[in-house]
């Protein structure tokens, strides 16, 4: 049977969100503005593009989407809070995501940053809930996303996107393109990998493939969101700043078959990401 992109993300999606809705706690749980709000940061849409990667990374190494599970419903809680406080009045102050009303928008500043701080937490517990495939499985997990969401990883990246959003130089956008989003990709495709047994050869590889992927990712968010950006709107980082919207799209597309090389030799099937990788670039070609 061929494969279809098309039906594999819809199948993955579905699982994805089975997982996250059995994460999160029971809406009578109390404090209930607390749950009410987790839930409805979690559960209000999203293309759950991250944990699909994690899925597909376990598959990727010869293992099952089953054996990365609860490392994709980590990663996805993870990014969740991400965008929680990205939307808060002191950063990003939006008051819509994914065409609903934002955290605070809803519940208040208060309860919005309270509402990321559980999603992280509940983002651990339900790494350290992963089946070991060998004995320091969980420990390698938790250290990988705790690295990655740090202020190493993705809160450096937003920090110096708050920085330097009015006159970015390259150098800052490549700092904040690998630690906002790259990171993100990475971990989700490193935790997938390790959830199912892959070995460190592989690990590099699909390291090497979420790098290449986040970027061009990032870089295809920035070519969409140009056209439509309005001159009085508060600056956003853009590697637009820095370089035409050709070498922007030239660069979308090296990225990406990096990113497909990358995959070479993975001892599983990488169908899915590659057909992933190709397709993300379709939305600007």
């Amino acid at each position: 049977m061929p494969f279809v992109l098309e039906t594999y993300l819809a199948d993955r999606k579905r699982a994805v969100e089975e997982h996250l809705f059995a994460s999160l706690p029971a809406a009578e749980t109390r404090p209930a503005i607390l749950v009410e709000a987790m839930r409805h940061a979690v559960l209000s849409g999203g293309k759950r593009l991250r944990p699909i990667l994690c899925l597909a990374a376990a598959e990727a190494v010869g293992g099952s989407a089953e054996d990365a599970r609860y490392a994709a419903t980590a990663v996805e809680l993870l990014h969740t809070y991400t965008l929680v406080h990205d939307d808060l009045p002191c950063m990003d102050n939006d008051l819509l995501r994914r065409g609903q009303p934002t955290v605070h928008a809803r519940y208040g500043e208060a309860i919005a940053v309270l509402t990321g701080d559980a999603l992280q937490t509940l983002a651990f517990e339900m790494l350290a809930n992963t089946p070991e495939r060998r004995p320091g499985t969980v420990a390698r997990l938790v250290k990988e996303l705790a690295a990655v969401v740090g202020f190493a990883g993705v809160i450096g990246g937003q920090v110096e996107d708050i920085r330097f959003a009015a006159a970015p130089t390259r150098d800052v956008i490549d700092f904040v393109f690998q630690h906002k989003t790259a990171d993100l990709f990475k971990a989700a495709c490193r935790l997938g990998a390790l959830a199912a047994g892959g070995d460190e050869d592989a690990v590099d590889k699909l390291s090497r493939f979420a790098d290449a992927l986040g970027f061009a990712f990032q870089i295809i968010d920035d070519l969409l969101d140009a056209p439509t950006a309005s001159s009085d709107a508060a600056p956003e980082l853009s590697c637009l700043a820095v370089m035409s919207a050709d070498e922007a799209h030239d660069w979308a597309h090296s990225l990406t078959a990096q990113a497909v090389a990358a995959l070479d030799g993975l001892p599983g099937e990488t169908v899915p990401l590659a057909a992933l990788a190709n397709h993300l670039l379709t939305r600007i070609i």
